[in-house]
């Protein structure tokens, strides 16, 4: 900024400086809001955990917040890693989980005081009892992150890669604070069991009862308990794969760009005048801070993924300030349909920015042996994408046809002269052409190539051709070459392209506003099976439904191993199969709820989605932990039943499940409020997959743990009096 002051000082009056775009501003403003949201999401998760605890007690809770972000925050900076939206996404994802461990100590302590331990005992051994517990159930929510950064590459990778190291940091921090602070901080400030506070647990207490009617009755018919959650489990699949997807959501930014084509071969003065007159009338509306034009030529890279265009006389480009994100959507939603066929011969294209790097939502390439063949049916398939309402701004890359001219060579008169179709072809295409290379010249850091060609070489006109004066007779003479060649005016095709050699061309199409790429190439695809094509050309297809290909691989490859490293993980906690494998089939009860909240907000499903999954696993499993630990205690050292134990468990596991689902839930809300296109979504499946999965396991997990291991009592007791014999 000093740097620009200082240089607009030297500059004449009447030029003057603005700024197209400013990343650094981008990222500011995209840090405030995420700062914003930070704020907004630790006052939620403060008031749930004071509205359902005494003040006491929510306020040892809530207290662990401040004190987790703060020291994270400091260690973040000494290990280098930047503060940006990425960063900030993890902090408010885990702010929910930060003061789960404490809530489960907490809880711990007084049920251990309401028996009449010692509190300095109760508070050592609520720590201790459950440190194993939350150490495997906070490996199992932040190492799961890592593979992620194995398995994708490219602009999801970089996009991906402080997550995971700021989740791991995150959560440890809280573990930490959780064992070794809090122990101190509910001794001092916690004299009291929950009985002392009854008037403040009504709404505990309430939901303890229906619970407990509900557990009661979920045992008394356990089949259609365990059908009830099968049922739940394939609806959700059957949902998600319904579901409107896009991989790569549109970038929030107050800025949009515009591009103008005209036909191949349009004078750029011409293109000038399109814009100019476009560009007048943008200006009138107060909403658009300012526009930055570019007229025959392209606009330097000022985003990841918009790719500049080739230059070319026929192509002009805007870059459109706005004074916000609302007023970015709301000119795309009025300009879009009324500008983009509003310029005869011209073709104006409103494009809001995104993270996807598809030139088009939609292209179709078509590939063969002849470019004839090709032109005949891509004119068949554009016909069809016309057909279709929701697609806009249909074209091929063979781009408008070129007005050309053949030269014919008379060859009687031409051989008499000596000229030759070798010496007319180089001739022409030296002169016309690129021009012979002489010598280089270098201009600063730039290396400038001399070449000799002819002066009309630019801007030739017919005429100019037929008097091109050509060497005649070994080149003692020359003749015009309207002497001894006819000339006949032909169309060619604009562009010819091929792809690994073969003769391709693309049929390209934009998506009305207010449609989803992914659904509406579904629908394409749907007719295309119908549809005649030769049998010499193939077809495949670009645009989304390429990058969804390129990129949901990588990162279902990244799910797997996660989910894979989550067994594992419970393996190694459990030294039980059964009880892995329990809590493994369990996590598929996300599916339900990932889906149902999407479809109520009415998200896409995007690449942040299966972020939002792999932390939802992660309290899956923090929660099927918690609930199976204190059973397998129970029936190890009281003796119960599996049915008991697993039913008591569920009764008295159901508070700090739900406080820590509640807080989790709750502490994601500001991403939802502020409906950004990638993060609205991760919100979105954290919120309403915790809280819905939170009835699935308070219920389906308890039945089926009795039903796995239900025979287990009766060998237990047999080894148990073999070992006393």
């Amino acid at each position: 900024g000093a740097v620009l002051t200082d240089f607009e000082q030297e500059l004449p009056p009447e030029v003057h400086l603005f700024r197209i775009t400013d990343q650094s501003k981008v990222v500011a403003d995209s840090v405030y809001n995420f700062l914003k949201e930070l704020c907004i999401a630790i006052g939620a998760v403060i008031i749930v955990v004071v509205l359902l605890l005494p003040i006491r007690v929510a306020l040892v809770a809530a207290s662990t917040i401040p004190i987790t972000i703060f020291i994270s925050l400091g260690l973040l900076s000494l290990f280098g890693l930047e503060l940006n939206t990425v960063s900030l996404a993890a902090l408010i994802v885990t702010l929910g989980m930060i003061v789960d461990n404490s809530i489960v100590i907490i809880d711990n302590y007084l049920e251990k005081i309401g028996e009449g331990v010692p509190r300095w005992q109760a508070s050592v051994e609520s720590a201790c009892h459950f440190f194993k517990s939350i150490l495997s159930a906070t490996l199992a929510i932040s190492i799961t992150f890592f593979p992620f950064l194995f398995t994708t590459t490219g602009m999801i990778h970089d996009f991906l890669q402080a997550f995971p190291w700021a989740i791991t940091l995150i959560l440890f921090i809280s573990l930490l604070v959780a064992t070794m602070l809090v122990p101190f901080m509910q001794y001092w400030f916690i004299r009291k069991p929950l009985q002392a506070e009854g008037k403040h647990f009504s709404f505990l207490g309430s939901l303890q009862k229906h619970y407990d009617k509900l557990l009661h009755a979920c045992f008394r018919h356990p089949k259609t308990t365990l059908a009830a959650g099968l049922g739940f489990t394939a609806l959700g699949i059957v949902l998600l794969a319904l579901l409107p997807m896009q991989m790569m959501p549109t970038a929030d930014r107050n800025q949009f760009a515009v591009e103008i084509y005209l036909p191949t071969g349009t004078a750029v003065e011409k293109t000038a005048m399109v814009a100019d007159s476009l560009e007048r009338l943008l200006r009138e509306d107060s909403r658009i801070v300012s526009i930055a034009s570019f007229k025959g030529c392209s606009s330097p890279r000022f985003q990841t993924a918009y790719a500049p265009q080739i230059a070319g006389t026929n192509y002009a480009q805007f870059i459109v300030n706005t004074t916000g994100v609302e007023s970015t959507v709301a000119l795309l939603d009025e300009y879009t349909p009324k500008y983009t066929d509003y310029f005869p011969e011209a073709r104006v294209r409103f494009k809001q920015l995104s993270y996807s790097e598809a030139v088009y939502p939609v292209e179709i390439r078509l590939s063969g042996e002849h470019p004839d063949t090709l032109r005949q049916e891509a004119e068949k398939l554009l016909a069809l994408f016309r057909s279709m309402p929701e697609l806009t701004m249909t074209h091929t890359d063979f781009e408008e046809p070129m007005a050309s001219t053949t030269v014919r060579l008379r060859e009687d008169e031409a051989a008499r002269l000596g000229i030759s179709n070798t010496h007319v072809e180089s001739a022409l295409a030296m002169r016309y052409g690129a021009g012979l290379p002489v010598a280089n010249v270098w201009e600063g850091d730039y290396n400038l190539n001399i070449v000799l060609k002819g002066s009309h070489a630019d801007n030739a006109t017919p005429t100019d051709l037929l008097n091109e004066q050509l060497p005649a007779m070994g080149g003692t003479s020359s003749v015009p070459l309207r002497q001894i060649a006819d000339f006949v005016p032909t169309w060619e095709n604009g562009q010819i392209v091929r792809r690994n050699g073969v003769y391709t061309t693309t049929v390209m199409a934009d998506v009305r506003r207010g449609e989803n790429a992914t659904e509406v190439i579904n629908r394409l695809q749907q007719r295309l099976k119908t549809f005649p094509l030769s049998a010499n050309v193939t077809y495949s297809f670009g645009g989304e439904l390429e990058n969804n290909n390129d990129y949901i691989p990588p990162i279902i490859n990244g799910l797997v191993v996660a989910i894979g490293i989550i067994f594992a993980i419970l393996l190694f906690h459990f030294k039980r199969v059964t009880l892995a494998l329990l809590i493994f089939a369990s996590m598929a009860l996300c599916v339900f709820g990932t889906a149902i909240g999407i479809l109520i907000q009415g998200v896409d499903f995007s690449v942040t989605c299966f972020l939002g999954i792999i932390a939802l696993l992660g309290i899956i499993v923090r929660n099927g932990i918690i609930m199976f630990d204190y059973a397998e205690e129970l029936r190890s050292k009281e003796g119960m039943h599996v049915r008991d134990a697993i039913f008591h468990s569920a009764q008295r596991r159901m508070r700090p499940i739900f406080l820590t689902s509640a807080a989790a839930s709750m502490g994601v809300i500001p991403m939802i409020l502020g409906k950004t296109g990638l993060w609205m979504p991760m919100g979105t499946v954290i919120c309403y997959g915790t809280l819905i999965t939170m009835l699935f396991i308070l219920t389906i997990l308890p039945v089926s743990y009795w039903f796995a291991l239900r025979g287990s009592t009766r060998r237990r007791a047999r080894l148990e009096q073999l070992e006393r014999q």
